[in-house]
């Protein structure tokens, strides 16, 4: 058992998909989700998971297809259902990823289908293996299904009585796991059964860690609609300002790729227009860039899909502003989820160097003196 955990726990970038089949003894038809299954190897130092991950999954449902996702870096735990994403950082409180000093309880590792992936089944085998309850054994070299497979088979036997019968099915060669059976309180009326089918055919990769900035690029509607933290916009100050792509409130695009120069120092000002204090946010802003000893340019990003909205608010553009609208996806980018209005502050050289999150009533002088350190 001690191999084959460890070979397991080794496993380097992984990717397959699997259907999970729950049935309950109380149901008269299984539950069956269909979930992606994508891991690396962790930071060097990082303690708090056997690997990176990123777990889709999607439940058909009487009401409509449910579906969601967790993901684990760098010390950075998202979940999302039912339009809501949950985000951890052990940065700002680490007690969440080892609840009482207890990693297993933490919530990178409680994600649901986390135990579908062969670095977690391999951190699984090496409890198992310390365990006297687990009894089991291991068949290399057999064919199931017309492939060569390894098998792991036992049960959990706890003062003379089974409570859990389990079979593990791996592909002999990458020990990549093609089948999962497991039978809870069998024979009891709370036995439960689990079939887990993976499809085995997994990704090649070539660089495939998990980043924020992939996570954001492949789950943005989530990150877009429904994050409600700021901590990636609390990180933004010191680092090249996001891409900003949007339509304007004319029909044109506008585009500044991410950490290019501008003509001067710029703020971008998120906003939304069904937002009652956004007319002071556009009259504090302007009162303040009209004060300042040195041009201050500013781009005026509303999340709202229709011009006719934008132009309740702000009719047309100044000189030095530029008016857009549908930039949901810049408040992504920069963190912002959907909290507004936000301001963040540039230098020329496209470098954020603060941010102010919220209306006040002290804006004007707040954007006068965050503005000024942008043009030193």
């Amino acid at each position: 058992m001690g191999y084959l955990s460890e070979r397991l726990r080794e496993t380097g970038c992984y990717a397959d998909s699997c259907t999970y089949e729950v049935l309950l003894a109380s149901l008269a038809e299984p539950v069956q989700y269909t979930v992606g299954l994508e891991s690396s190897a962790t930071s060097p130092g990082d303690t708090l998971s056997p690997c990176d991950y990123l777990i889709s999954w999607k439940l058909p449902a009487p009401s409509g297809l449910s579906e969601g996702f967790s993901a684990y870096f760098d010390g950075s735990h998202f979940r999302f259902r039912d339009k809501r994403l949950q985000e951890y950082h052990a940065g700002e409180d680490a007690e969440p990823f080892a609840p009482g000093g207890n990693l297993s309880r933490g919530v990178q590792s409680q994600a649901q289908f986390t135990d579908l992936l062969p670095q977690f089944i391999g951190a699984r085998f090496a409890e198992m293996e310390r365990d006297t309850s687990y009894i089991y054994n291991i068949v290399a070299d057999t064919i199931v299904a017309g492939r060569m497979s390894t098998i792991v088979e036992g049960v959990r036997r706890v003062n003379g009585f089974d409570g859990a019968e389990y079979l593990y099915v791996f592909d002999a060669a990458t020990l990549n796991p093609l089948r999962i059976e497991l039978e809870n309180n069998p024979g009891q009326i709370g036995e439960q059964s689990i079939v887990v089918n993976y499809t085995g055919n997994c990704a090649d990769f070539g660089d495939c860690r998990l980043t924020l900035d992939r996570l954001v690029a492949r789950k943005g509607e989530a990150f877009e609609k429904y994050r409600e933290s700021t901590f990636s916009l609390e990180s933004l100050p010191g680092r090249p300002l996001p891409e900003i792509s949007a339509p304007t409130t004319t029909g044109e695009r506008y585009f500044h790729a991410r950490g290019a120069s501008f003509a001067a120092p710029t703020i971008v000002a998120v906003v939304d227009a069904s937002v009652g204090t956004t007319p002071d946010v556009v009259e504090a802003v302007r009162s303040a860039v009209s004060a300042l000893p040195m041009q201050v340019d500013v781009i005026w990003a509303f999340v709202n899909h229709r011009a006719d909205d934008v132009d309740a608010v702000m009719p047309r553009p100044m000189p030095g502003e530029s008016l857009l609208m549908h930039a949901g996806g810049v408040a992504r980018d920069c963190g912002i989820g959907n909290l507004t209005p936000v301001l963040v502050f540039a230098d020329a050289m496209g470098v954020v160097q603060d941010f102010i999150a919220g209306y006040n009533r002290d804006l004007r002088s707040l954007v006068i003196e965050k503005a000024s350190l942008c043009g030193l």
